[in-house]
This record gives structure tokens, C-alpha cells and sequence, in this order.
């Protein structure tokens, strides 16, 4: 049997996707070894204080890392776009230790940029990875023709064999995959050791805490400009249906992580339209999940138009303790801009109905994204957008990302016909926002409502992105520090610890203080 490393590259141990493909893997080949390599910790406190900070690879870590990767017959990458580089290197010195590995690279980077990909490794995967990787690892250990393989590109010597697409997993696939691969047996890059070393349950709350990430749905019916999905869609029309496993195979999955990980106290779905399920399996999910799982969960995909009470009093009754919708913008215009839909009566009527729920409920304050940093938008633009926030009812949040540019999104595309538009690198993390007076408003608002008078007549200082304007840093760590605590705060109070990572939580679950699934206490 072939030697078969899997090896995820980002800013954490989320990685879904990978998680995907790698239970894939161990099907074909038991022996399958599956490595985590961390650029950084998305999730941490320290991460939200100095975003673009990542963990530094030295050339030796390089070194020591592409050494230990070349030990196998087939080596595969995953990563974002933001990691790619990283792959670029390794992969490259690990062909040169090991001129006979094959080396194949897939995730988000690959789908959006595959021209760039395809130039580091010798093949990568175009699409969803469950079915390409199955064809061609069968084709590749019996040795048969793998160079037609749909949904993979190849690089040859003198030129590059472009298979097409493989159409979309279906919701009967999804139902039928194995579950996530959550197990301990696997490795992480430890950069003080400078050497993989054995995945412990201390890694996983370093970066996970007490939470179980998962995700249900695929696709999104909306194509904002900015958003990956959008280029997704572009290579696939298909991709805006939401897709779903049935209600049981999810609930079985999570059933299966908390055995692994008995103190998780908190499941977060990172699907970009949960609220886009229909609502009968809604409330299918809800009344299973209540009797199955009965642990408080986290919905990020909210959408102010698919927002209703009918929906939310289902996710209410069976435990939900926190939700995240995209606002983005309060100007029409802007909203227009990103192709995003949305009335701003929607806005606020959905606004209304989380504010309603998370006091009905005993919920975190819901959190609304909001883009800043948008160097098309107007003074105007930004001000409506602080007229909006400012009137919306409480009790809410802000998650404040900076507007950065993914290729192949047709923001990307407008940005490249108009290079004379100052926007920010793509390397930068979105939570990086400039010290401006429009950005500490935001985190201002994210933490209370000022009085009216003050915060109007702040308002008449704002400018726009393009136009001169001071920097503030003492105004805005001192606003960013009481955001982040008045966050903190919130999650305490109801020791909710899927934002706050890093063994505190584990210590409190120990002495009994957290509820959790199982009452038996991990090793």
C-alpha cells in the first residue's frame, strides 16, 4: 500500500473542508496520515488585538517541514488563499528531496486560483474533493491512466491537462460521506519543537475551546461581490442551491465529536445560509437536536431577508445562544454595490426579531458584519451606515471586517479595471481596520449606544476612505479594548467559550461549573 500524507495549512485546525477529504482518505488507506500546519490562531484574543500577525516560518521551519513531508508516494495539500504561499514553498523543496512524490493540492485556493496553484504541485482539485479524490486515488495505486480524472487539473512537462468540473455532491452524497474527521490521530507542527508531534486534546482547546465547528449546508443562493461563494458560483451556477445532508447524519456527527471531545459545551455551524433550510427541516432539526444533543449552538449564517420569527423561535426552542447576520452596509448604494439585495426595512424588521429573541432566550447579543475600510463609498455612505447602526434596537454586537479583495470574485475584477483605487493587501487580515474615526464609531457601537447629541456631532468629522483624514490610535485601542471585553463579558456570563479559546474553559468544565454533553470527564 502507498504512503498517503494529508496536510492542512491555515490560520487554526478548522479546516472543514480538509476534514472532509481526509475521512475520504482513511477509507481508501487506513494509514493515511493526517498533519495540521497553524499559521496563526483565528480564534484567540491575541489574534483580534494584532490580526495580521501570523506565526513566522524561518527558513528551517521550511526546511524541517518539507523534509518530514517528502517521506511518502503521494503528498496533499489544503489551504486558502492567504496560506498559499506557504504550499508554494513546501511543496516545491519537497519535490526536490523527493523528485518521485506526487504532490496534489486542493481547497479554496485551488477552485479560485487554480492557474496559480497548478504551477507549485502536480495536480490539484478544481471543485468539492469527496468524489475527484476518490477516482483518482483508485486510478493511482492500481496504476491506471489518472490524467482524465473530472474535477483535477494536471501539470505535465510541457503543459497543463485541464479536465472539466465535477457536477456538485448531491444531498443524498452529503448523507452518505463519513462523518468529519475529528479523531486524535493525527500530527501538528509544533514551531518551538520544530517537528511534528502527536495531536493532544490540549491543541484541540487551544484552538477549537469548547466548541465543536462543523458545517451542515453547502452553496448560497445570494452572490455578494465580495464573497468567495460569488467565484464559486461563477465556475458553477449550481452552487447557490443550499445543499444538506439529512437531519440525522448531522446530529450523528456531532453525537460522534463529543465522544471524542466530551468537554465541548457549544456547536457552531459556520454555513454561510442556515437560515436558508426550509422550515419544516428546521423543525425537524430542532426537536432532534433538543432531545440529541440539548447543547447550546452558534448560526453565523443569517440573512436579514430570510430572517423570520417563525424560524428563529425554532432555533430558540432548541438551543440556539447566539447568531451572526450580514448587515454590511447601511447605504443602499453600497449594498447595490455588493450585489447584496437587501431592503434596509429587512434589515431592521430582522434586527428587531434577533433583539427579541436573544431577550426571550437569554442569547449572546447577536452580532451584525459590517464592511468598513471601502475606499469606493462615499462620506455619505459611511455616515448612513452609522445613522442605521445607531437606531437599530438593542441588544446587538458588531463583527467589523476590514473590505479586503478575493480573486476571481468580480470585486476583484472591478478593482483590477480601476487601478487607481487604493485598496488594501489581500496578505492583511480582514479584522485589521485603520485607525479612523469611522472604525472607532463601529467598535463605539458594538459596545453602547452614545448619547445622541455626542454622537452626532461625531458623526460630521467622519470621512471617507479617499479623503484626508486623522488617526486616532489611543481612541481606537481604547474603543477596540472595550469591544473585545464587552464581548468577553457576554460570553462569560453565560461561560460560553466558542469565542473565547485556550484551556480556561476545560479547567471550569472540570470543576463541574460548565454543562456539557457527557458528565464523564476527559483524560
Amino acid at each position: 500500500m502507498i504512503k498517503v500524507k494529508f496536510v492542512s495549512i491555515e490560520e487554526g485546525i478548522t479546516a472543514l473542508g480538509f476534514r472532509r477529504i481526509v475521512t475520504i482518505a482513511r477509507l481508501l488507506n487506513p494509514e493515511t496520515e493526517i498533519n495540521f500546519i497553524t499559521t496563526g490562531n483565528l480564534y484567540s484574543l491575541f489574534t483580534h488585538f494584532l490580526p495580521s500577525r501570523r506565526t513566522i516560518f524561518t527558513d528551517r521551519d521550511i526546511k524541517r517541514i518539507a523534509k518530514e513531508l517528502s517521506k511518502c508516494d503521494l503528498l496533499c495539500f489544503s489551504s486558502m488563499t492567504s496560506s498559499a504561499i506557504y504550499v508554494s514553498k513546501i511543496a516545491k523543496l519537497v519535490k526536490k528531496i523527493n523528485p518521485k512524490i506526487f504532490i496534489m493540492w486542493g481547497g479554496a485556493h485551488c477552485i479560485i486560483y487554480p492557474e496559480d496553484a497548478i504551477l507549485s504541485v502536480d495536480a490539484i482539485s478544481i471543485g468539492e474533493g469527496e468524489e475527484t479524490f476518490k477516482d483518482f486515488y483508485q486510478a493511482f495505486v492500481k496504476k491506471r491512466t489518472y490524467l482524465k480524472t473530472i474535477g483535477m487539473w494536471f501539470r505535465m512537462k510541457n503543459k497543463i491537462i485541464k479536465n472539466p468540473s465535477r457536477p456538485l455532491v448531491t444531498p443524498e452524497q452529503m448523507s452518505a460521506f463519513p462523518h468529519l474527521y475529528y479523531d486524535l490521530d493525527c500530527k501538528i507542527y509544533d514551531f518551538k519543537l520544530k517537528t511534528f508531534r502527536q495531536f493532544t486534546r490540549s491543541d484541540y482547546l487551544i484552538y477549537n475551546g469548547l466548541s465543536y465547528r462543523t458545517l451542515w449546508t453547502l452553496g448560497c443562493p445570494y452572490s455578494c461581490i465580495y464573497c468567495a461563494n460569488d467565484a464559486y458560483a461563477a465556475i458553477d451556477f449550481h452552487y447557490r442551491r443550499i445543499r444538506y445532508s439529512n437531519v440525522d447524519y448531522i446530529l450523528d456527527e456531532i453525537e460522534r465529536g463529543i465522544r471524542i471531545y466530551p468537554f465541548v459545551s457549544t456547536v457552531v455551524f459556520y454555513d454561510d445560509n442556515f437560515i436558508a433550510i426550509p422550515e419544516p427541516i428546521l423543525r425537524e432539526f430542532g426537536k432532534k437536536y433538543k432531545k440529541r444533543i440539548n447543547l447550546p449552538f452558534v448560526v453565523f449564517g443569517l440573512h436579514p431577508n430570510l430572517v423570520t420569527n417563525k424560524k428563529m423561535e425554532i432555533l430558540g426552542k432548541a438551543g440556539m445562544n447566539r447568531g451572526r447576520m450580514g448587515i454590511q452596509s447601511g447605504s443602499e448604494k453600497t449594498l447595490a454595490f455588493y450585489n447584496r439585495p437587501t431592503p434596509l426595512k429587512n434589515i431592521v424588521e430582522s434586527s428587531k426579531i434577533l433583539a427579541e429573541m436573544a431577550k426571550k432566550y437569554k442569547m449572546i447579543p447577536p452580532a451584525y458584519d459590517i464592511i468598513s475600510d471601502n475606499p469606493v463609498e462615499t462620506r455619505e455612505d459611511i455616515v448612513k451606515s452609522l445613522e442605521l447602526l445607531y437606531s437599530l434596537e438593542r441588544p446587538f454586537t458588531l463583527t467589523v471586517f476590514s473590505l479586503r479583495v478575493f480573486p476571481k470574485t468580480r470585486l476583484f475584477e472591478y478593482f483590477k479595471k480601476h487601478p487607481s483605487i487604493d485598496i488594501r493587501k489581500l496578505g492583511s487580515s480582514y479584522l485589521e481596520t485603520r485607525m479612523t474615526l469611522d472604525n472607532i464609531l463601529l467598535y463605539v457601537l458594538a459596545t453602547f449606544k452614545p448619547p445622541k447629541i455626542i454622537f452626532f456631532w461625531l458623526l460630521k468629522k467622519v470621512r471617507a476612505y479617499h479623503e484626508k483624514q486623522g488617526s486616532y490610535p489611543f481612541f481606537y485601542w481604547m474603543a477596540k479594548t472595550m469591544y473585545l471585553t464587552s464581548r468577553a463579558i457576554s460570553h462569560l456570563k453565560v461561560l460560553d467559550f466558542s469565542a473565547i479559546v485556550g484551556p480556561w474553559g476545560y479547567y471550569l468544565w472540570k470543576m463541574g461549573f460548565i454543562r456539557s454533553r457527557f458528565r464523564k470527564q476527559a483524560d
